[in-house]
């Protein structure tokens, strides 16, 4: 199949699609939200796609939408999906902020993004998009990558703080998993970690985690007493969020999601020095309110450099937790470049879980825990982070 980049139409919303022989992968202009990602050999969509009807952005009307979308979130759910991004604000709205019709996560993912440049040809397809952020001062884009011949999808994303002060630099890549990649009791999620942090608060009345607790990963501590082992999604209709702290041996973390039922495993790699919070959110029919209605199967693997979904200013006030900051810095009149990878990798129906992720050559190395079997995909491996003077 020759090497695509062209505009389409993905649940009626306006769309750039990436496709080689090996790997598709759907982006949507509205929110600039990863919709899909397939292989031919496992035809699934890991992302999650909301089971409600799909608006873009800028069609937003606050007294047409909120009796179908609900207030707050509502806004971002309107047109979600899939892998969205929290810049500059990761976290919960404060009450002026709803009244203010305000942006839950932040601005990128409420907003229309503009396409910069697609094109096909020379061993790959690129799409170049982004947006700027009015009311943060900050100017920001992505570049997509696929080649000829690979499963990766490669990010290169440049955020500029228009200002000259000093900004807090709060980036989450909010991916959101959804069925029937995420399965209860069978998906399982891995990563570098050994400290976590619950979240401040019990957020939801089905919630069966004890707030505001330390726990070493995976087990995160339980009201009812006992743990909960994170990395497989609970069987329990429940909603609830964690925190990790990733502390890898090497440069570069990762998150490794996997159904072995489906034959399936993504891989997300990517700095920890400017990422190395990951936040776990469970929701298994358990929201009642709009526009969930008891009827959404999701699981957020967000990691970033937002250390709890919380509050702007609470996030900014609160202090060091676990003993890192819990949000980057970006300079005044500074860029900041940072490249990561998606990977969608073939296991065997009795894969067991990700041990470790490593690059050997040109190869993405998944090694499997308790075992000396690995799965694999060619790639280029990430550079470093840079920032630099606008």
């Amino acid at each position: 199949m020759p090497l695509k980049c062209e505009p389409i139409t993905f649940s009626d919303r306006k769309a750039v699609c990436l496709e080689s022989g090996s790997l598709q992968a759907i982006t949507l202009t509205g929110g600039g939200h990863l919709a899909s990602l397939r292989i031919p050999d496992v035809d699934v969509n890991p992302m999650w796609e909301p089971p409600w009807a799909s608006i873009e952005p800028e069609d937003w009307n606050r007294d047409k939408h909120v009796a179908t979308y609900g207030p707050g979130e509502g806004r971002l759910l309107a047109s979600l999906a899939g892998h969205s991004l929290c810049l500059n604000h990761f976290g919960d709205l404060t009450e002026p902020e709803s009244e203010a019709d305000g942006y839950f996560h932040g601005e990128a993912a409420n907003l229309p993004w503009t396409v910069f440049d697609q094109q096909a040809g020379g061993g790959e397809a690129r799409l170049d998009y982004g947006l700027e952020l009015p009311e943060a001062r900050m100017r920001f884009k992505r570049t997509l990558r696929i080649r000829d011949g690979e499963s990766t999808l490669y990010f290169t994303e440049t955020t500029t703080n228009l200002t000259r002060i000093d900004a807090p630099f709060c980036c989450q890549q909010h991916v959101t998993l959804g069925p029937p990649f995420v399965e209860s009791g069978v998906t399982r999620v891995d990563l570098p970690a050994k400290r976590g942090q619950t979240n401040p608060i019990v957020i939801h009345e089905t919630d069966p985690m004890k707030a505001d607790q330390l726990y070493e990963w995976p087990h995160a501590p339980l009201q009812a007493g006992g743990t909960r082992d994170l990395r497989i999604y609970p069987e329990d209709k429940c909603m609830a969020v964690v925190s990790v702290l990733l502390e890898p041996e090497a440069e570069f973390a990762y998150t490794a999601v996997s159904n072995a039922r489906l034959g399936l495993l993504l891989v997300y790699a990517f700095p920890r020095q400017v990422f190395p919070w990951t936040a776990l959110w469970y929701e298994h029919e358990a929201a009642e309110f709009l526009p969930y209605n008891n009827r959404t199967t999701t699981w957020g693997v967000e990691f970033g450099s937002v250390a709890q979904a919380i509050g702007f200013m609470e996030n900014l006030t609160a202090g060091p937790l676990l003993g890192h900051p819990r949000c980057g810095i970006l300079p005044a009149l500074h860029t900041i470049e940072i490249n990561y990878q998606a990977h969608m990798i073939q296991i065997p129906a009795d894969w067991r879980g990700v041990a470790r992720i490593e690059h050997d050559s040109d190869e993405l190395v998944a090694w499997e825990v308790e075992s000396d079997r690995s799965a694999r995909t060619p790639c280029d491996w990430l550079v470093s982070t840079q920032t630099e003077v606008r």
